[in-house]
């Protein structure tokens, strides 16, 4: 045995390293592989019911389908109509939320079918001020809207509005400042659509 001893101390222990790794894959692999921590489950939401989240507290109260929507700042082109979500929306966070750009409250709406296109524009919907910034704990009710070909989507189809949910990220070393990043799906709102035809403003029937 004098031989293995000599000729295993002349073997690089990145050797042993690699050799103990891939017995151990191996070994996990029998048993069905490594175990893996599970995703939460994506909640299933109705129209008025709430999502909550470290960032935002959101419940999406209607969709509207409507021929233009210039008081939100979204005006349809030739073959296309506007798509709107009325939604109440509270920031949780302790500082102004935007409801624009990389770290705001569009980061976290998407609408199936859209792929990732965030809404063309946003408005209060109390005095229509567009892109509103959101105060600490003050819900407010905004209008999100998209345009979308005019036979994309039709009254009585029910949306799916896909909710996510960020992480706080603070900066240290390159980047300074607090940002929500790392979107993940959390919950998925199915509201149906009502179409409003040409549809003066933002003021439907709730």
């Amino acid at each position: 045995m004098r031989w293995i001893r000599a000729a295993t101390d002349r073997v690089p222990t990145t050797w042993f390293a690699g050799l103990a790794t891939a017995l151990f894959l191996a070994g996990t692999a029998a048993f069905g592989g490594l175990s893996t921590v599970a995703a939460e489950p994506v909640r299933e939401l109705s129209a008025g019911q709430e999502h909550i989240n470290d960032q935002l507290a959101l419940s999406v109260q209607r969709a509207v389908l409507v021929d233009d929507l210039p008081e939100v700042g979204v005006e349809a082109g030739a073959g296309e109509r506007v798509l709107a979500l009325i939604a109440m929306v509270e920031n949780r966070w302790t500082q102004p939320l935007p409801t624009v750009g990389d770290t705001s409250v569009t980061q976290a709406v998407r609408i199936s079918g859209l792929g990732d296109t965030r809404p063309d524009a946003v408005a209060r919907y109390d005095d229509a001020t567009h892109s509103p910034w959101l105060q600490p704990r003050v819900p407010a009710e905004v209008v999100m809207a998209w345009t979308v070909d005019a036979g994309a989507f039709e009254a009585g189809d029910t949306l799916s509005v896909e909710l996510h949910d960020t992480r706080l990220s603070v900066g240290r070393l390159v980047t300074a400042g607090e940002a929500w990043v790392d979107p993940v799906l959390a919950a998925r709102v199915s509201v149906s659509i009502t179409d409003v035809g040409a549809g003066a403003s933002t003021e439907e029937p709730r």
